[in-house]
């Protein structure tokens, strides 16, 4: 079945080495302006989840969170 829609939310919950991702979208403004999404679950383990979460970084042209943050040095200079 493929469903086509925008993205209008999502929640995640981490259960030990797994994610369920719940993702919500809707295939038209009528069904936004109801507030009746369609809900689609995902079960997947952290590594795809980290490897869809970089495919969809890279995809978009975004840079990619540093994982130490800013260090002083870059916050006071820029």
């Amino acid at each position: 079945m493929e469903s086509y829609g925008a993205v209008v939310g999502w929640v995640d919950h981490v259960a030990g080495d797994r994610i369920m991702l719940r993702i919500e979208s809707v295939r038209s403004a009528e069904a936004a302006d109801k507030h009746a999404p369609d809900v689609f679950r995902f079960l997947m383990t952290k590594q795809q989840a980290g490897l869809l979460g970089n495919y969809l970084v890279r995809v978009s042209g975004q840079t990619a969170a540093d994982p130490n943050g800013r260090s002083w040095f870059r916050r006071f200079f820029g």
